[in-house]
């Protein structure tokens, strides 16, 4: 039934088994229906019969997809962009798989085997399980179809990291991040300048304990000769900052260091390795810079921290840390204090260190206890004059623009505003220029101008040709203003869409006016906050989805057809509104938020999606305690008292295993997301696999029962709220996070709802670069600028003189 997948994927093995088994089940299923007309009725009896042509039809599905998938492996080209995000199968993947299978046959095998004993609502019932069954089977398969579709991932993965040292894996990943990535596909290499560097000396001075003062401000630059690189200087100097303008070419001049220093760590195994850390992500929760820098180069290059730890010690690592003056402020100086406690100590004296920060920014902290300062200096008249020429005829009313006009040629100075005027003002005519304001005004008018080509232009700037734009170039501009705002109100200069929850999206009290689409879920949302109301709504229409189809075959045994009918509308209600005002209103209730903490964790430190996920024997015998208690107090107990015994210590089992197998599953961020969208593929398939093995233990819980003339019944029951309880916790809980996320920005007309499509828009188009597994504007101040402007007013037409604010 599933399309034949020419790539030879591991999921075909349990898509084919699946088919199998599913297949099997309506089979089943039909005979069970018809068993009063003899030609079925005789074969439906045979135990044996039945149970031998279930297994032989999943054996025989197996083997052909198994022979299927080895003639596929060997017919496939070997080229590394043809391979997919999917990791193989293991073996123990394999086995669960073939329990999981055998169980449910086992399982319908034995429905079969008590037919004969049952009533006309005990068939219906047991026909309504296995169509239920059915049902969650393939969604199941359908989750594990979305998780192992090939995506496109990082070149560091595509290229292969198998059976190579870990230093070699940690130069691959600065190579492909940092030099391919951020320096070659850069904005600032369409203008080739050889940006000169000054020596500052008075921002630096080797102490021995913290300065009692704030440096107040920079003198003047003592200039270098000509043609004097940052790797010359680091040649003498092994400590060194770097400072600058916005956009002067501090992280140029760092990256063109990184790849002079990748080259000689590659072709000396002795050299130390370079690795380029952001200290935007600076925390003081870390006791020292050293335990930053071992988690974050754990954390981002996959390195174990105590193996960090001992290239520290041994000099063997190179320390490039960009953006001082992107760490909140209220880091800013603990982060200063910490790097120089790091400098003073005679352990890492072998390790070298680069700092950038922005001049004025700097002037605001103590002095750095490094060896020597630089500042980028600022372009001159004649190399601004030499790009323009350069360019061709197209920026004439340009270059005849500065000699007018101070303001303008003083922003140009640097390399990044170069840029961004060559392509915002090619072809330009003079009644396009800004006339009047200052630089800051000057900036706006060029930014706004720079984003307006870039939208509208029918080829990007990476070299992939397009004939027409994905997005219109109104709604592009304002998705990403929207992508800007939020990134700055929570403090982030790169935006990972694995990452992407719903304590992104505004609250009850937005700081912006926000679109106002109309609907029962916008007219929530302005009461709500959109970051409630779309948990609240996918959680709820989940919830209700999973409690009407699990409830189904008990109300057909208590009521035949209108039982199932009415137990199906009552459990969607039931659990549909509970979850929906649960994770919609309560939460937000401070005392009622702390008190579900015990029960699905805080939302500040909740995992997000993850590219790896391990076992932990310990957390899953904790959840599967404490569910198990639950289960038994809060709805074993009512049921015991109303039913029987065994019926609420089913209950409690199957809420315990739920528990057991979302809490004992637990996140490792030792690797970052190798490209977009692969951490949650990972979690994605983490939580299928959970599935099935839950799948597999409540069938054969629930044949044991039947067979046993249990209440089966109970374990029916208690499904639907261990699968809600599954998607509040671990992987089942990113996915579902995700999941309400998309459905916010998309409802909330915030940003598209094909978000990676367009960030790799945004990407082509220049206005955003990879970083990692995310994107980051080309530079803050471009981010900054989209957050002061309003998405709600149109671009002005490019024939239209544009006046520079305070003009």
């Amino acid at each position: 039934m599933w399309p034949r997948r020419r790539s030879g994927s591991p999921p075909l093995l349990l898509f084919s088994v699946l088919n199998a088994v599913t297949s099997s089940s309506v089979a089943v299923a039909v005979n069970v229906a018809t068993a009063e007309f003899p030609q079925a009725h005789g074969w439906t009896d045979n135990f044996t019969l039945l149970a031998s042509i279930v297994a032989a039809v999943t054996v025989v599905s197996a083997v052909v997809a198994w022979l299927d998938r080895r003639a596929d492996a060997g017919s496939a080209p070997s080229r590394p962009d043809a391979l997919a995000a999917a990791a193989p199968m293991t073996t123990a993947q394999r086995w669960i798989l073939a329990g999981g299978a055998v169980i449910l046959t086992a399982g319908l095998a034995t429905f079969i085997w008590l037919r004969p004993g049952l009533g006309g609502r005990e068939r219906l019932s047991v026909l309504l399980t296995l169509a239920a069954f059915a049902v969650v089977a393939w969604l199941v398969a359908w989750w594990a179809v979305r998780a192992a579709r090939p995506q496109p991932v990082a070149e560091a993965t595509r290229t292969g990291e198998a059976g190579i040292t870990t230093r070699s894996r940690v130069l691959q990943r600065v190579d492909q991040w940092w030099v391919r990535d951020a320096l070659h596909r850069s904005l600032q290499q369409a203008v080739r300048l050889d940006v000169a560097l000054d020596a500052q000396p008075d921002a630096v001075e080797a102490y021995e304990g913290p300065t009692q003062a704030a440096l107040q401000r920079l003198g003047a630059p003592e200039p270098l000769p000509d043609g004097t690189r940052l790797v010359d200087v680091y040649d003498a100097s092994r400590r060194i900052l770097l400072i600058g303008r916005p956009g002067s070419g501090k992280t140029t001049h760092l990256l063109q260091l990184t790849e002079e220093l990748l080259r000689r760590a590659r072709a000396d195994d002795d050299s130390p390795a370079p690795v380029v850390l952001l200290l935007s992500r600076w925390r003081t929760s870390h006791p020292d810079f050293c335990s930053w820098a071992s988690a974050e180069i754990g954390e981002r290059y996959g390195v174990a921290p105590a193996e960090v730890r001992q290239w520290l010690d041994d000099g063997r690592v190179i320390l490039l840390l960009d953006g001082l003056d992107e760490v909140d402020d209220e880091y800013q100086d603990a982060c200063l204090e910490a790097i120089n406690s790091f400098a003073r100590a005679d352990s890492f004296a072998g390790t070298g260190m680069v700092v950038t920060c922005r001049s004025q920014d700097y002037e605001r902290l103590h002095r750095l206890a490094f060896d020597v300062a630089l500042v980028v200096r600022p372009l001159s008249r004649a190399q601004i004059d030499r790009a323009l020429r350069s360019a061709g005829p197209d920026l004439d009313t340009l270059r005849h623009a500065l000699d007018r006009d101070e303001t303008l040629r003083e922003l140009l100075t640097t390399p990044l505003m170069l840029g961004v005027a060559t392509i915002a003002y090619r072809g330009a005519t003079p009644d396009q220029l800004p006339t009047g304001g200052d630089s800051d005004a000057h900036r706006q008018v060029l930014y706004r101008l720079f984003v307006q080509r870039m939208l509208t232009r029918r080829r990007s700037l990476r070299g992939r040709p397009e004939t027409e734009a994905n997005f219109p170039p109104h709604e592009a501009r304002c998705a990403l203003i929207w992508l800007a705002r939020l990134m700055h109100r929570r403090s982030q200069t790169v935006f990972y869409p694995d990452w992407l929850t719903p304590a992104w999206l505004p609250g009850r009290h937005p700081e912006w006016p926000l679109p106002r689409p109309r609907g029962v879920t916008a007219w929530l949302a302005r009461r709500l906050g959109w970051d409630h109301t779309s948990t609240g709504l996918v959680g709820g229409g989940l919830a209700a989805l999973i409690g009407a189809v699990a409830t189904v075959p008990f109300g057909a045994l208590v009521g035949g057809v209108r039982g199932a009918v009415v137990t199906a509308a009552v459990a969607a209600a039931f659990f549909g509104l509970g979850i929906g005002l649960t994770f919609g209103v309560l939460l937000q209730v401070p005392r009622l938020n702390r008190l579900f903490v015990p029960f699905i964790g805080r939302e500040e430190t909740t995992a997000y999606a993850a590219s790896e996920w391990t076992t932990s024997a310990r957390s899953a015998a904790t959840g599967f305690l404490f569910w198990s208690a639950f289960g038994a107090v809060f709805v074993g107990l009512p049921v015991a008292l109303s039913s029987t015994w065994p019926a609420a210590a089913l209950i409690a089992l199957t809420l315990g295993t739920g528990g057991g197998l979302s809490g004992g599953s637990v996140p490792d961020f030792a690797k970052p997301p190798a490209s977009p969208g692969h951490a949650l593929r990972a979690s994605l398939r983490r939580f299928t696999r959970l599935m099935m093995i839950l799948l597999a233990l409540v069938a054969a819980l629930l044949a044991v029962t039947f067979a046993q003339r249990g209440p089966w019944f109970a374990v029916v029951a208690a499904l639907p709220m261990t699968v809600a309880l599954m998607l509040t916790a671990g992987p089942g809980r990113a996915w579902l996070r995700h999941r309400a996320v998309t459905f916010g920005i998309a409802r909330s007309g915030l940003l598209p709802e094909q978000l990676l499509d367009f960030l790799s828009y945004a990407d082509d188009r220049v206005i955003m670069q990879r970083v990692f597994g995310g994107y980051a504007f080309i530079h803050r101040t471009l981010r900054d600028h989209l957050v002061a402007e309003d998405p709600f007013n149109r671009l002005p037409e490019p024939s239209r003189r544009v006046p520079a604010a305070g003009g």
